[in-house]
């Protein structure tokens, strides 16, 4: 995506903090306008509708949560741990908000009331996340970072799946510990036994 303007960016930014705290529905022009202290005709100008605004936010979401993903290389296992450990990253961050859920996540709850244009992108975020823990994951263990048993496709659906109800259930509980040992048990599910839980 093209790089927003300041004011863009800032309706882009408080958007996806509301919406990771109270749903994508839950949130109004009317909310951003008095969280901003503008006009609504001022976010309008910037984003027609409200599914314009919400594309954007989660197509930036996207390439945030990839980008982070470090280059791999076949004869270093340590460089596949690193890269899934990035992966966690905006996991791990997640986890420390109280009140926060995933974006995806929360709009994988909302998705029968989503407009088509956000359903689209939902979508292709679940598959392209799929698609590249089952690449690491599969990459990964023939390079010797990870053992575990079956295919990698399974493990990247079982994986992604428990992020994502985890995250929920730790907004639920307002417990923010409750991921630490999550995380610490897929750790355990992938790792050969010589590499200690949660090292990189």
């Amino acid at each position: 995506m093209k790089p927003l303007g300041k004011t863009a960016q800032t309706l882009a930014d408080t958007f996806l903090e509301l919406a990771m705290e109270r749903g994508y529905n839950a949130v109004s022009y009317a909310d951003l306008a008095k969280r901003l202290g503008i006009r609504t005709a001022s976010i309008h100008y910037h984003f027609p509708t409200k599914s314009d605004l919400g594309v954007t936010v989660l197509r930036l979401y996207k390439e945030a949560t990839f980008k982070a993903v470090s280059a791999t290389t076949p004869d270093n296992p340590q460089s596949y741990r690193v890269a899934f450990e990035n992966m966690l990253g905006p996991v791990r961050s997640l986890a420390r908000i109280d009140e926060a859920s995933c974006l995806v996540g929360v709009l994988g709850a909302e998705f029968a009331s989503l407009p088509e244009d956000i359903k689209k992108d939902v979508r292709v975020f679940f598959n392209e996340q799929e698609q590249f823990l089952t690449h690491l994951l599969g990459e990964g263990r023939t390079a010797g970072a990870f053992a575990f048993e079956g295919e990698a496709k399974d493990m990247a659906k079982m994986i992604a799946s428990t992020l994502q109800g985890a995250i929920l259930i730790k907004k639920a509980r307002g417990d923010c510990g409750y991921m630490d040992s999550i995380l610490e048990d897929l750790h355990r599910m992938i790792m050969p036994p010589s590499v200690s839980t949660g090292s990189t």
